[in-house]
């Protein structure tokens, strides 16, 4: 391994970030089973020597630390690699004190050249920083699932380089959104009762399907062994994190949706969508979500935080209102029914959907749509600034109270109620 510093957009203030290159030899896998129940029987096949790196942000303090680890599967489906997870989360991360890393597992972050949502896609780190990267090789995404084990057990249990600096995890938390928890259910049906590399998963906006064992990677859903729903025979918790958009078909097909189980929660939220205004999208998608997505999944990561420390399993959240024809029931607002509740559907001054408009292209597909009230429906629904607010506090507090916010969202959330002019003067 070798590792350097650089600016990362991994948190700040007291944290220490670094990157790390790591290299050895991966297995492949194929797979028996019936995918229909997540059961999946993998086997180790063919190897392939590899280096890739992780990208690794923890507090500088030791005594900060939580004790838990989170290990991010980055996202390619922009051609590049991203951390959507930390991007949601990154306020919980740093000031809870978590450890994370996120592990270039797919070959497309690191060579390129593969599918890209993306029109024109940002060059990938070998072609971006060939003095930098240009050592690094990677055999396929046949080999991911294994060079995303070999990070968790690196980072867990060091050898030659501490890339952890000392701190000495009890838990390791895999996380994944959309492409990568597709990754990420595969990984949990299929290689984590072999390898027991770890003790929680975060699976974000997975699709109907998990992704395939074979080489194709990408964004592409299903395939080649992948799996469906979460297998029900696994030890370790599973939270899942579901948009609008997810559980209403943006990837062709409507997700696999299970009852809670003592392993399994499963949080489908309102007026929330695959990728929002925290995605960084507002400049290429405007006009898409600005709905509650990262406020509740802070609570998520919480939530599961707890549930591997305390054998505490999350709040049960009710499912979202959908129709026999798969579509959304929405009150007189448009804003759906059901799912986790906030502010932001129960005390709204837009119509916020997972569902992008119909002339929206591309990656917009999945930014959603937020639609303002106008200002006389606002006078309608507020007739005071101090009504407004009101109403605000108390869904914050009923949301919080059922453990579907924490209380810095709940603050955030009055603060940012406060600073409206609702009703407009």
């Amino acid at each position: 391994m070798q590792s350097g510093s650089l600016g990362l957009p991994f948190g700040g203030g007291k944290r220490v970030q670094q990157e790390y290159f790591f290299e050895g030899d991966a297995a492949s896998y194929t797979a028996k089973g019936n995918a229909a129940d997540g059961k999946i029987t993998a086997t180790p096949g063919a190897t392939a020597h590899y280096k890739s790196r992780i990208l690794v942000s923890r507090p500088m303090d030791p005594n900060a630390f939580n004790g838990t680890l989170i290990v991010e599967w980055f996202n390619v489906s922009a051609g590049v690699d991203a951390a959507p997870g930390y991007t949601y989360n990154s306020e919980e991360i740093t000031r809870e004190g978590y450890a994370f890393a996120a592990v270039s597992a797919q070959k497309q972050g690191v060579e390129g050249g593969g599918a890209s949502l993306l029109a024109n896609p940002p060059p990938a780190l070998k072609v971006a920083d060939p003095g930098r990267y240009g050592s690094l090789m990677h055999p396929g995404d046949a080999f991911s699932y294994d060079i995303f084990t070999q990070a968790a057990l690196a980072l867990r249990n060091p050898d030659a380089v501490d890339m952890l600096g000392g701190l000495k995890p009890a838990r390791v938390i895999a996380y994944g959104e959309s492409q990568s928890a597709a990754r990420l259910v595969t990984y949990i049906d299929a290689i984590q009762p072999l390898v027991k590399a770890f003790d929680g998963f975060f699976v974000h906006s997975r699709g109907a399907s998990g992704a395939g064992l074979g080489a194709a990677g990408g964004f592409a859903m299903g395939g080649g062994g992948g799996g469906g729903p979460i297998r029900n025979d696994l030890i370790e918790p599973v939270f899942q994190f579901q948009t609008e958009t997810d559980v209403l078909g943006a990837f062709g097909s409507r997700v696999v949706r299970q009852p809670d189980t003592e392993r399994l929660r499963t949080w489908e939220v309102a007026g929330t969508a695959h990728a929002d205004s925290r995605s960084d999208g507002s400049a290429l998608c405007p006009g898409g979500n600005t709905g509650p997505g990262h406020f509740v999944a802070k609570a998520g990561l919480h939530a599961l935080h707890v549930w591997i420390k305390d054998k505490t399993p999350p709040a049960m959240g009710a499912p979202l209102m959908v129709d026999s024809s798969g579509k959304p029931v929405a009150d007189e607002r448009g804003n759906t029914l059901g799912g986790i509740r906030t502010p932001h559907v129960d005390v709204p001054i837009s119509t916020l959907s997972g569902l992008a408009p119909p002339d929206a292209s591309g990656v917009c597909g999945l930014f959603g749509n937020t639609t303002p009230f106008t200002p006389e429906v606002l006078k309608q629904l507020y007739p005071t600034h101090d009504d407004y607010v009101s109403k605000v506090k108390a869904s914050a507090a009923a949301a919080r109270e059922a453990g579907f916010i924490l209380p810095q969202e709940e603050a955030t959330m009055v603060s940012e109620a406060n600073a409206r002019k609702i009703p407009p003067q």
